[in-house]
């Protein structure tokens, strides 16, 4: 990976993840220092939360992140909430057309085109269309949301009891070995509420009557509306930015938004 790209990728990230922190409200804002972190030039202070814990696990959960890049296609913060933790909102960064060489020579002078105030500019220019998106959003209540990293990987093998022993390795190697083994494999839309069951459904031997709401046919189910975002695009170095948000009766979502019109945020 390019020098100037590896810099400032782990400097973007460790951004990108506190400010979803600090202004989706997962923890409280009097946790974070509002810092020219790094520069970035950007309008607004960048928050960086004081919590050492946090901050260790963010930094390992990058060099994680930057090591496996070359399986890794989509890497999502989820913002868990609701009666039933569902996944209401999810902040994606697509790596689908990140390019990665396997000829050296290739690599080397693609690397040379890049300039540091390209990756720089590309980087400042997300940051601040997130920024922009995440002050209009509706705030959340204090103590109401949590969150989770997924990552969408190709030809990878992780999670638990990926490796039965570790024998004769080195400090980086186990390392590396942890960092596989701390993740854990979801199904397939797991976190997607499902519609309640069609209740009082008329029925006859050529099947049921499409006469009343409680169809199965007339019954919404939850959809999953997308906002693109400012990505980075770097010669051969593109990486998309978006957010999805979970669209649903308020029921579901019931003490997660201070403002119960919270679609209008994304209107």
């Amino acid at each position: 990976m390019n020098k100037w790209l590896n810099k400032w990728l782990r400097v973007y990230l460790k951004c990108y993840i506190n400010l979803i922190l600090y202004y989706r409200n997962v923890y409280p804002q009097t946790t974070f220092d509002l810092t020219t972190f790094q520069g970035f030039n950007l309008p607004q202070h960048i928050p960086i939360n004081r919590h050492e814990g946090l901050q260790k696990y963010i930094e390992e959960l990058i060099t994680d992140l930057i090591s496996k890049l070359n399986h890794i296609y989509r890497v999502g913060i989820c913002i868990i909430g609701g009666k039933d933790g569902y996944c209401i909102e999810k902040y994606a960064l697509d790596f689908g057309e990140f390019q990665h060489f396997s000829d050296k020579e290739k690599e080397e002078r693609q690397m040379s085109l890049i300039k540091e105030t390209d990756v720089f500019d590309e980087f400042r220019s997300s940051l601040n269309s997130l920024i922009s998106k995440l002050e209009k959003m509706d705030k959340i209540v204090d103590n109401s949301v949590t969150f989770e990293i997924v990552i969408n990987t190709l030809e990878m093998n992780l999670g638990h009891g990926v490796v039965d022993t570790i024998t004769n390795r080195e400090d980086d190697e186990t390392l590396q070995f942890e960092r596989d083994t701390n993740w854990v494999k979801m199904k397939e839309d797991e976190n997607l509420p499902n519609p309640e069951m069609v209740k009082n459904a008329l029925a006859e031997e050529d099947g049921i009557i499409v006469s009343q709401p409680e169809h199965r046919s007339q019954i919404q189910r939850p959809k999953i509306r997308m906002t693109a975002l400012a990505g980075c695009d770097i010669g051969p170095f593109v990486i998309h930015n978006y957010i999805e948000k979970l669209i649903m009766d308020t029921e579901a979502t019931y003490g997660v938004y201070k403002d119960a019109s919270f679609i209008s945020s994304f209107t």
